[in-house]
């Protein structure tokens, strides 16, 4: 069908739009367009409609045919767009491999990721998460796919981190991709790609590899050193760049990637290492799972304690005490029969280690070492710290000779391994059994109450609430073979509700404890009042935001009623503790308050009272206008009626 008439009529009128309406009847060029029209006008009824729409328009007296002659233009216009079309000639073809997947997705449906993706907004991040959640297939096709590659340079927040996380999970789609172009001297963005090829295709992709290292530079190059860990046949060259890389980085790398591969040989140059450098060879074995770093990090700890199992007068040096911390500090995450066997040789010595030097009955300082958890600056004896790498071991790999063997020493050797016997029995017991367990370990008073109470924060602490499962698991991370973190999520049977009453005992319980067992809990049955009661109080003893806020939230959840005056209180706490209040800190607790607006009207009017009569200090600029509209919002809202 020879649609020329109906663009030519749809040009007539365009003319006829901006020249006016006066000269219609006399433009010949119309008349032509209407009499090639008449052939489609037979043949379709829409354009019938359009001939008829003419004819009215010729017709119509001068001062009508404005309206008409939009009418006409309107109606033609749509005709027109529906027979557009796009194309080009020539046959279709396959897209190339690599670039992405042929999706029926217009551009409406992909523009605002597109725009996500390839723009500069603020709230990209946001957007693309919220495809990549509702749409992940989108991620294939051609148009979005190489801008996830493209996106690795992304300088957006965590943008180019995302961008990586997808294309992994994407798999091998974008491969061509990211090697089309691949600089092997090049930045950040290179490091991701090598990222992702490593972890996706691991071993496949080894000639890749060793292909760009002869030209890699930099965090290139350690990243591309770290993929070679995949193949056995990668030993001689790690050797080659162990011994040949220039000291730094990229050496750590290539000896920590060696020690991956699990061949007597690398045992044997990893040892002869530890003859020239003790210490670089602890730090290629921290955070490395493998085997034979188990092995070699008892070995070297055997080796230490054995002139003093030899001689147990030994005196104690400070490079002993330095070995030992560092020795101890990566034992963690080390499994095995063999290194099960060491903590029961090291708890053994751990009298002579600890043993006073000069008759006084102290510790030499040199053997208490520094760690978080210590309930004084002195630091961690040998057992103690032994234990806390024990349990922190446990929260990650918790394997059955390892819980086997915390409760053996603590058996045994008592107070020092309280803290991995209590850490097996969360994650071994049900939540009763465990309770009733740990409180019949506690003594009735004393300062050994008070360090188990203390131990029982520390613990309990490194727990998280999971809503999906209901129930409470140890979050801990640790870094793998290169620089990601991981976490090991590993979960209990819940916690006994006396557990929180418990908790209230404690002299100096930190708000982060609460806020991370109870912030995101539901209702708790039989939770006791002494511990809302508790909660309460320690509103007015800290002194930043979140926690206040964050306890707030908590005592609402569980169902607390006395809100009467709270924030008044809170703010005459902070003057008691010399601490200036900060107006939108007032503003956001109220609005926290499940309480009536005429409540919140009433306590904000109370505030500034006080600050106005000098009884309160403020952070700042006490800012009465917004102080006044807050109480006419709230009353406003008190006095009118809801359905």
């Amino acid at each position: 069908m020879n649609l020329q008439p109906l663009y030519e009529l749809q040009e007539r009128l365009e003319q006829a739009a901006v020249a006016g309406t006066n000269l219609l009847g006399e433009d010949f060029r119309l008349k032509r367009a209407m009499e090639g029209l008449a052939p489609l006008a037979a043949a379709s009824p829409v354009f019938a409609k359009i001939g008829a729409a003419l004819e009215e328009l010729l017709s119509a007296p001068p001062q009508g045919r404005g309206g008409v002659l939009l009418d006409t233009l309107a109606l033609v216009d749509a005709v027109v767009y529906t027979q557009g079309k796009t194309g080009c000639p020539g046959t279709l073809e396959p897209l190339p491999h690599g670039i992405g997947t042929c999706q029926p997705l217009t551009y409406t449906q992909l523009g605002p990721l597109l725009a996500a993706l390839n723009g500069t907004g603020s709230d990209r991040y946001n957007t693309s998460e919220e495809f990549w959640n509702t749409h992940p297939e989108y991620f294939t096709d051609y148009r979005v796919l190489p801008l996830l590659v493209k996106g690795l340079k992304d300088t957006g927040f965590c943008m180019a981190e995302r961008n990586r996380d997808r294309l992994i999970q994407l798999g091998t789609l974008s491969f061509p991709l990211l090697k089309a172009d691949f600089d092997p001297a090049g930045k950040r963005e290179m490091v991701f790609r090598v990222n992702i090829l490593d972890k996706v295709a691991g071993a496949a992709e080894n000639d890749f590899y060793r292909a760009q290292l002869p030209h890699a530079k930099r965090e290139v190059r350690q990243a591309l050193i770290a993929a070679l860990r995949h193949d056995p046949a990668n030993l001689p060259l790690l050797l080659e760049l162990c011994q040949k890389e220039r000291a730094g980085k990229n050496q750590d790398q290539a000896w920590k990637t060696l020690a991956q591969l699990d061949h007597p040989e690398v045992e044997a140059v990893l040892y002869e290492l530890s003859r020239k450098d003790w210490r670089q060879l602890l730090y290629i074995l921290d955070y490395t799972p493998e085997p034979i770093a188990s092995h070699l990090t008892v070995r070297l700890f055997e080796e230490e304690l054995a002139p003093f199992e030899a001689e147990p007068e030994r005196p104690l040096t400070e490079e002993n005490a330095s070995r030992f911390s560092t020795l101890l500090h990566r034992l963690k995450e080390k499994t095995g029969p063999e290194v099960c066997q060491l903590y029961r040789h090291a708890a053994a010595l751990a009298p002579v280690l600890e043993r006073s030097l000069d008759g006084s009955g102290q510790t030499p300082n040199c053997m208490r070492f520094s760690h978080y958890t210590a309930l004084n600056s002195d630091g961690l004896l040998f057992g103690e710290y032994l234990g806390w790498i024990l349990a922190n071991t446990l929260m990650l790999h918790p394997d059955r000779a390892l819980c086997a063997l915390a409760l053996e020493l603590y058996e045994e050797y008592g107070t020092s391994y309280f803290i991995p016997a209590l850490t097996v029995q969360l994650l071994c017991l049900d939540s009763a059994e465990c309770y009733q367990w740990a409180e019949a370990q506690l003594p009735p008073d004393g300062p050994l109450r008070r360090w188990m109470m203390q131990a029982f924060v520390w613990i309990l602490g490194y727990l998280r609430w999971s809503p999906e499962k209901e129930t409470y698991f140890f979050h801990q991370g640790c870094y793998d073979y290169q620089v990601e973190f991981h976490w090991y999520d590993n979960y209990i049977a819940n916690l006994d509700v006396r557990w929180f009453l418990l908790l209230t005992q404690n002299p100096d319980p930190p708000s982060a404890l609460w806020r991370e067992l109870l912030l995101y809990r539901e209702v708790i049955p039989g939770l006791s009042p002494q511990v809302l009661e508790f909660l309460y109080g320690q509103i007015f003893q800290g002194l930043d935001f979140s926690p206040t806020h964050n306890i707030i939230d908590i005592l609402h959840t569980q169902g607390w009623s006395d809100w009467d005056d709270l924030v008044v209180k809170l703010a005459k706490s902070r003057a008691m503790q010399r601490v200036g209040i900060r107006p939108g800190h007032i503003f956001s607790f109220l609005d926290a308050l499940p309480v009536p607006p005429k409540q919140k009207a009433a306590q904000l009017q109370k505030i500034d009272q006080l600050v106005l009569a000098r009884k309160l200090q403020t952070e700042g600029i006490w800012p009465r206008d917004q102080v006044q509209e807050h109480i006419k919002q709230w009353r406003q809202q008190a006095s009118t009626p809801t359905n």
